[in-house]
């Protein structure tokens, strides 16, 4: 580069002579603390979507009290709370052919309003149908801006923060379990639907800020000009933007198509490069769902009714949750100091040794009356292994793994493949406990736990450190971290519909 000024090397910014340093520390400072913004904004998406589905078990036991201000049977109450998952699920699908094409910050300026008239829906709804309809309404614009937020956070993250900043969705997931029981607890269900209506309102007037992301803008065919806006806005402004805008393109491939249709986009995961990730990160999410803990956390009450302890079931369940609240902020904390797989291997045998000693606790719950602390202490370590482990891993490998080229369509996917998971566990766990038995549960949660170990050992690259773009060269064959030729992950359609790599 002629003259003095900044160079880009793995998305950090470094001077050279010439450069007024007091400007560029101050330029980016200010990118940080957009960064910030922005990680904060589309992290209410995971508030707004942990909050609404914990708020199911408000309406569950206020709607089927005698003095209910609303008169439906139980099996209506079931409705309404099992609704929501299903149109979360299907705002998965709507959200993979709307963020190719509007992008993560357009989709969050659409669906926060309509989540937030969803809410309001429900607060003054006269009868059974309304309230499920906007039960449903809540579930589906979640659904719609979960994955499109999360993408975003990893595309305008630097590389040292970007830990810290994907970690931020499981801490306001967590603000949002509780604040929906505390809320529903202090104010009741139909006003606390009017609370848990800000949080949308708020994610909209934040969004009204932010610029979308350059790797998307790039993507789509936008002029480099408005890139090149938004790497400086993230960035600040000595950030060599035309640096990063030249690997953005690499990483795509020269023909990219950026009017490619989600068929043809799909038809990528052909190619090693999107597929193998791509799995990786479904085989994460099948870990998270069947380990244990998620479940642990979510049937709480039962486990601790079940497992004894405490004289009221929910002050476990209290507890809990804050030790889940603490161990995410910890793995916030840790998040871009230790390894990713090094977190999943922890987890899996922590975990698998929590749930050997909660299963052992059931068949030998007699004995152990008197040493109730030990049981408790291993749902406990279960939970907080899971909150630092695979739960925190998979938001983030979310964002660093999917290619650029793949990733607004895949997420969603990805996302449908998690609410599927999830509701084929949150439905067949009573069964499983009610007719195999609770200790053979956790047997199969052990084993598990082991297998989330050998993953993380053998399966899972290390991310820790690399620029999005270096992280997608690694799933190249024969191709080594230092190379420089672009990488061609794009599609053309011949005439029978089949695709083939250019």
């Amino acid at each position: 580069m002629a003259g003095g000024g900044p160079s880009h090397e793995n998305g950090v910014t470094r001077s050279t002579p010439g450069t007024d340093p007091a400007g560029r520390g101050r330029g980016e400072t200010r990118g940080l603390v957009m960064q910030v913004l922005a990680s904060i904004t589309s992290s209410m998406a995971n508030f707004c979507l942990a909050g609404s589905l914990s708020f199911g078990g408000v309406l569950a036991d206020q709607l089927t009290t005698e003095d209910a201000d609303l008169n439906i049977t139980k099996t209506q109450v079931s409705w309404v709370v099992s609704i929501f998952s299903i149109g979360s699920m299907l705002g998965f699908i709507v959200s993979s052919y709307a963020s190719p094409r509007l992008g993560a910050v357009r989709i969050m300026q659409l669906s926060s309003p309509a989540a937030l008239a969803a809410w309001v829906v429900m607060a003054f709804s006269p009868s059974f149908w309304s309230l499920l309809a906007g039960r449903a309404m809540v579930g589906l614009f979640n659904g719609v801006c979960m994955g499109p937020a999360v993408a975003y956070m990893g595309e305008v993250s630097s590389v040292r923060i970007r830990g810290y900043l994907t970690t931020l969705p499981l801490v306001n997931g967590c603000m949002g379990v509780l604040a929906s029981y505390l809320f529903g607890w202090l104010v009741g269900w139909r006003h606390a639907c009017l609370v848990m209506g800000a949080a949308p309102a708020l994610q909209f007037l934040m969004s009204l800020l932010l610029p979308r992301s350059a790797k998307w803008l790039i993507s789509k065919g936008y002029p480099e000009e408005e890139a090149k806006r938004s790497l400086r806005f993230y960035q600040g402004e000595g950030f060599d933007a035309d640096g990063q805008i030249r690997e953005i393109r690499e990483s795509l491939g020269g023909d990219h198509k950026h009017d490619a249709s989600v068929l043809e986009v799909l038809c990528l995961l052909r190619h090693r490069q999107n597929l193998v990730p791509f799995l990786l990160v479904l085989a994460m999410y099948m870990f998270f769902v069947f380990s244990g803990g998620s479940s642990t956390s979510s049937f709480a009450p039962v486990v601790f009714r079940d497992l004894g302890g405490f004289e009221d079931p929910y002050l476990g369940s209290i507890l809990s949750g804050t030790v889940r609240v603490i161990s995410t902020v910890v793995a916030l904390l840790i998040m871009d100091r230790v390894e990713r797989r090094t977190l999943l291997m922890v987890n899996g045998i922590g975990g698998a040794a929590g749930c050997l000693a909660t299963g052992l606790a059931f068949v030998y719950k007699a004995e152990l009356a008197d040493h109730a602390w030990v049981p408790v202490l291993a749902v406990l370590v279960i939970v907080c292994l899971m909150s630092t482990g695979i739960c925190t891993v998979v938001f983030v490998m979310l964002s660093e793994l999917l290619p650029n080229a793949i990733r607004a369509e895949v997420g969603g996917v990805c996302l449908l493949f998690f609410g599927a998971a999830n509701f084929v566990m949150m439905y067949s766990f009573p069964l499983a406990v009610s007719r195999l038995g609770i200790p053979t549960v956790y047997w199969f949660f052990t084993g598990m736990h082991l297998l989330l170990f050998a993953f993380g050992k053998v399966c899972l690259p290390r991310t820790r450190g690399k620029s999005l773009e270096e992280i997608q060269k690694m799933f190249v064959k024969n191709i080594v971290l230092e190379v420089t030729e672009p990488v061609g992950i794009h599609v053309e359609t011949n005439k029978a519909g089949d695709c083939t790599k250019l």
